[in-house]
């Protein structure tokens, strides 16, 4: 299958919004959280794109279980990356239990632990004998970090006998959301009523809905307040009893874009992977060291689909640690002296020390206590320029501004930054293990909610790899930039490369192997069985690549034949080589 390249992608990453606990009626049942976009109605031109497009999906899953009664809850940080009017987007989730808490969260969780987790690819160069001294130094470069996420007819249902077709067990505002928990036994009654209250669905959702009404689901809903843009998306926050984290993308499939990338961040007591989708392994060879792997996040899509289309890459496993203190404490920020600045201009001051502008939520907050003088907006003066001279405008037109509340604002500061930057943070405290996985996924392939369990059997992945460039100079053979390389690369045979002008190496010959090494199908103890394994092929083309370029018949030996000792012995280290690794390789490939 042929996928499309995603040419819309948009980021929503600003601030914290209020963490509103709002406390509902709790289920017993374990609860998968799945669920998606809706657009408000078909566009008036058949032809024309979806008025919402769903451009990616992260999220934070934290499992936890109660030491005395067994019970298990999971949390649930839902990003949501929209592309869009405000007017068009709602979102629905179907859940098997009623949420015991809907919060919203920060976006600075997802920044900060996509940061420390991002793949990277470096290579360390090492000169196999002595370069010609007119050669020039330099060409590929080490270190550059990529990633995949960078690295988703209505009927009657025929419910219990005696169940009101639609039971409303909350409504109310959470953060920029207006938020609806209902149960349903009609599908036909449950859209009217999603319908009725601003929650439009598409003919294409209305049967998808009717399949999770007919399994008895609970049904999150929201949407964005009157009056709020689609800068206020803000992260979804759920806790419920479960036990099993599930990725919504049925629903997602509806508007969502070709080739969408989901990452997700599961916090636990061991290593996660997925139970229903495949965890893949990437050829290693094929990546592009050389250029800091920046094919990488092309090959997560063509592994992806050489699996089937249902399967995540494991990108990193290991110590939580990782995100101490990096939501929490924050040093700049400073309540007390906020509270203190009793002008206008003087909180400015603060807020641009502290870097508060970095939160998105913070300029609405300057708009409410802060606003810009009618008279000066008569005068043309635009926002960006009243809140960057406003301690000129203050001085001039004083009398103009409305009363300052320094205590107010501050109370809001704690309430939509401060509160839900501490809450992540103690989030990532209060678990030992977390697991990152990424996977680019079509609408077409969304045909199932992925799950994922705990293996603790498996061993920690790092998300920084490292290669070994031997630049093989000879015997003075060859200038550094025009030395064949042999790279040494982990859990895969090395590769030999010819160099082309400018210092760079001809990759031509690894284009036709397989992206994918090995589609794992993975259980709660052990590997898992293998269901797709590339490696034998993926070796014997790297076997024959390397033979062309070591003297098989490309006539482009690594060293000339004139130096024919050096020749031997260097060939001869390939092929050692070669051989160590290709009795363990079958072993380090996990």
């Amino acid at each position: 299958m042929t996928r499309s390249e995603t040419s819309r992608k948009l980021a929503l990453v600003g601030a914290a919004l209020a963490a509103v606990a709002v406390v509902l009626a709790s289920g017993a049942r374990p609860a998968h959280a799945c669920g998606g976009l809706f657009c408000s109605g078909p566009p008036p031109d058949p032809f024309a794109p979806l008025p919402v497009a769903q451009s990616g999906e992260n999220i934070i899953f934290a499992v936890d279980k109660d030491a005395a009664t067994g019970q298990g809850t999971v949390t649930a940080y839902i990003q949501i990356q929209y592309s869009g009017t405000a007017s068009d987007f709602s979102w629905v989730l179907p859940l098997d239990a009623a949420p015991s808490k809907i919060d919203v969260g920060s976006d600075r969780a997802f920044t900060q632990v996509a940061q420390v987790t991002q793949p990277s690819y470096q290579v360390q160069y090492v000169t196999d004998g002595t370069c010609k001294s007119t050669g020039q130094r330099g060409g590929a470069s080490d270190g550059a970090s990529t990633g995949a996420g960078g690295s988703t007819g209505t009927g009657g249902s025929g419910g219990p006998v005696g169940q009101p077709p639609v039971t409303v067990i909350f409504r109310g505002d959470v953060g920029p959301y207006d938020a609806l928990v209902v149960k349903a036994s009609d599908s036909a009654q449950l859209l009217q009523y999603l319908s009725d209250n601003g929650f439009v669905v598409t003919d294409t959702a209305k049967s998808i809905i009717n399949d999770y009404v007919q399994l008895n689901k609970y049904f999150v809903a929201v949407k964005l307040l009157s009056g709020q843009s689609t800068g206020a998306i803000q992260p979804v926050v759920l806790t419920f009893a479960g036990e099993v984290p599930c990725v919504p993308l049925k629903l997602t499939a509806i508007a969502a874009l070709a080739d969408m990338p989901v990452t997700l961040y599961v916090l636990g007591a061991s290593r996660s992977v997925p139970s229903n989708y495949f965890e893949i392994i990437l050829n290693q060879a094929k990546i592009d060291w050389l250029n800091g792997g920046s094919n990488y996040a092309s090959l997560v899509k063509t592994a992806a689909d050489e699996a089937g289309g249902n399967a995540f890459i494991a990108e990193y496993a290991g110590t939580a640690r990782v995100m101490d203190n990096l939501l929490w404490p924050n040093p700049s920020i400073n309540l007390a002296t906020l509270q203190a600045a009793t002008t206008p201009p003087a909180y400015l001051q603060l807020v641009v020390q502290q870097n508060l502008l970095s939160f998105g939520q913070m300029l609405p907050l300057l708009r409410t206590y802060i606003p810009e003088p009618q008279v000066l907006i008569d005068m043309g003066i635009s926002e960006s320029t009243f809140y960057n001279n406003n301690a000129t405008y203050w001085a001039q037109y004083m009398s103009a501004f409305a009363p300052f509340d320094p205590v107010a604002i501050t109370n809001d500061v704690k309430m939509k930054i401060v509160d839900p930057l501490q809450t992540g943070q103690t989030l990532f405290d209060g678990h030992d293990y977390l697991t990152r996985l990424a996977t680019f996924i079509s609408p077409e392939e969304m045909t199932k909610d992925p799950q994922f369990i705990f293996n603790p059997d498996l061993p920690q992945l790092s998300n920084v790899h490292t290669a070994t460039a031997h630049v093989l100079c000879g015997l003075q053979t060859y200038t550094y930039c025009e030395a064949p390389i042999r790279l040494e690369i982990p859990d895969s045979a090395s590769v030999l490369y010819t160099r082309t002008s400018y210092c760079g190496v001809d990759q031509t010959g690894l284009d036709t192997m397989p992206s994918l090494a090995v589609a794992w199908q993975r259980a709660e103890a052990g590997d898992g069985q293998a269901a797709i394994d590339n490696r034998g092929a993926i070796n014997q083309q790297i076997v024959a690549h390397n033979t062309g370029i070591s003297g098989g018949g490309c006539g482009c030996n690594v060293v000339p034949v004139s130096s024919t000792g050096a020749f031997v012995f260097l060939v001869g280290l390939a092929l050692v080589h070669r051989r160590r690794h290709s009795s363990r390789r079958r072993a380090r490939i996990t």
